[in-house]
């Protein structure tokens, strides 16, 4: 009888407690998001820390990427015939913000903090900004 309650007590161990529609998990399993004290910090509910809110911004903020591209740069020619010449400068830039809010000082570096958000529920997302167009005129024979 008492084996069927140890057999009974393991099984529950192994198939791991289910709770907020999580998945069940294994007690043996590894967890990512630890209580480290950078997580703590950004998902904690410490009275010192700054409103959940203003926690989630920061963290939406620090993994949004922004790719703008590159510029197309018209030339417009002002003589006998007039036309367009456009180019595209080659290179575009991408904005990856790496600067921590104050209350993640206990997070050792930006991608410990960004998994720290990661644990939060916020994901990365990127961004594109509209091609920028620059229009520079020129007058023939001058």
């Amino acid at each position: 009888m008492k084996f069927f309650a140890l057999l009974a007590m393991a099984s529950v161990a192994f198939a791991g407690v289910t709770n907020n529609n999580e998945l069940p998990r294994n007690i043996f399993d590894k967890r990512s998001c630890s209580g480290n004290n950078c997580n703590r910090a950004i998902t904690g509910t410490a009275k010192s820390l700054p409103s959940s809110t203003l926690r989630k911004s920061d963290c939406s903020s620090f993994l949004l990427t922004t790719v703008t591209p590159s510029p197309v740069v018209k030339t417009k020619w002002i003589g006998d015939n007039s036309f367009y010449y456009e180019t595209a400068i080659t290179t575009a830039v991408t904005v990856i913000p790496t600067s921590k809010p104050s209350y993640a000082s206990a997070c050792s570096s930006s991608g410990a903090y960004a998994s720290a958000c990661k644990c939060y529920g916020i994901t990365g997302k990127t961004t594109t900004a509209p091609r920028p167009t620059v229009t520079v005129t020129k007058v023939q024979g001058c």
